[in-house]
Parts: C-alpha cells; sequence; structure tokens
C-alpha cells in the first residue's frame, strides 16, 4: 500500500513540474517573440579596427 502513495505522489509531483515548465516556456516565448519583433539595439561594423558596435541611432 504504501507504494501506491509514494507512486501517486510521484505522479502527482510530476504532473505539477510539467505544468511549471510549460508555463515558463510560454512566458519566455513570448518575451523572445516581443525581441524579435523590436529590436532595441543594432551592431554595426567599424571599418578601421573590424570591431562590432552599437549603432548610431543619431546620426543619418
Amino acid at each position: 500500500m504504501p507504494q501506491f502513495l509514494i507512486i501517486g505522489a510521484a505522479l502527482v509531483g510530476g504532473w505539477a513540474a510539467w505544468k511549471v515548465l510549460k508555463r515558463e516556456m510560454a512566458r519566455v516565448d513570448r518575451e523572445m517573440e516581443a525581441v524579435r519583433e523590436h529590436p532595441t539595439e543594432t551592431l554595426q561594423r567599424d571599418p578601421e579596427t573590424g570591431r562590432y558596435r552599437l549603432e548610431d541611432r543619431d546620426k543619418g
């Protein structure tokens, strides 16, 4: 009988962990989509040094 209680508790715990994981994955996906749609910063290569830096949006 105790084995059934342990198995039942493990199943309920696994189900709850799965629900929490799915909710977290959906939250991260929503955040990633928002960033993909509206990027905030753009990198531009400096021709003199070959290094990348943030694009100066005040120019142009």
